[in-house]
């Protein structure tokens, strides 16, 4: 058997794993989806969603080995862990299904739900609390917490955990998240803005953010697009010039940052210093705290092509 058709089996079976499935109410693992849109739109037109790829398929299986990798560590841990055996639960009235990964018994003798999530090494080391989450930039790490609130209302308790899985090293960490009683509320109040906009035919609000439109497998039976801002074509090369000068000039910023550093490290706790060609004085600058108004900033984000 020659090297490409052994690729070639490889790449047929994952595509034979893909489908698309009925959903036909909203799930704990899409809740906290930023756009409402989305949401209707994946019960009310699933058939139409944009088929994934292989490569999508082998995340999605590499993610079931990470689980299973998850579970029998804390096992072998000495931690007694306890797995769904009903396919899946749901709260009722507004209707959300569900299905914890696994639960952890603790010392109170309870059962408490973990949500496992395989990461990369970078995402890994900068989430260590839900307000991490919270704070991410991207827009699907935001919406992990939600999942497991939803778990936390279902099954009465104050406080569950994330069991975060470094890709790479295969590391895993627990994270504690306190149950927040208003964050769940605003899950469900807008799980019940969903189903009424179903119930009347009537399309919800699309989201703001593009960039969640970007890869967004409903986008092309959407007409959020009409939002959507024009990209004007600039050849002259005068931005292209000053973007090149600014990541120029950054390593010197960096530099000009660490030396500054090193200075104050060398003047230690002295107040007064005299060199060969400086004198240098220490002021300790108090700064209060304070709120920053409200206001609209400019940001722009500069991506090459």
């Amino acid at each position: 058997m020659e090297i490409q058709e052994m690729n070639n089996k490889i790449k047929e079976n994952k595509q034979s794993k893909i489908k698309l499935y009925p959903c036909n109410n909203l799930r704990a693992s899409n809740i906290g989806h930023p756009c409402e849109r989305y949401l209707y739109l994946s019960i009310k037109n699933w058939e139409d969603k944009k088929l994934y790829n292989e490569t999508t398929q082998c995340i999605f299986d590499l993610g079931n080995k990470i689980e299973e990798y998850v579970i029998q560590t804390l096992k072998d841990s000495g931690f007694e862990v306890i797995t769904p055996t009903v396919r899946a639960w749901k709260v009722e009235k507004p209707l959300v299904t569900g299905r914890e990964d696994l639960r952890i018994k603790l010392e109170d003798g309870q059962f408490y739900p973990v949500e496992v999530k395989g990461l990369s090494p970078q995402e890994w080391e900068k989430l260590n609390s839900v307000e991490d989450f919270l704070n991410s930039k991207k827009y699907y790490v935001r919406a992990y917490p939600a999942q497991l609130y939803i778990y936390m209302f279902q099954f009465g308790k104050e406080k569950g955990y994330f069991a975060l899985c470094n890709k790479l090293t295969g590391e895993i960490k627990l994270i504690e998240v306190k149950f927040d009683y208003d964050f769940a509320e605003q899950l469900l109040q807008k799980a019940e803005r969903i189903y009424k906009c179903l119930e009347e035919e009537r399309l919800p609000e699309s989201c703001e953010d593009i960039s969640v439109c970007e890869y967004c497998d409903l986008a092309h039976v959407c007409t959020a697009n009409i939002k959507r801002v024009e990209t004007d074509v600039d050849v002259s090369g005068e931005l292209d010039e000053l973007v090149d000068k600014k990541q120029e000039l950054s390593k010197y910023y960096q530099e000009y940052t660490e030396v500054n550093n090193q200075i104050k490290k060398a003047i230690g706790n002295r107040q007064k210093v005299l060199s060969n060609k400086y004198i240098f004085e220490k002021k300790i600058i108090h700064k209060k705290e304070y709120l920053v108004p409200a206001r609209d900033e400019t940001r722009i984000n500069v991506k090459r092509l």
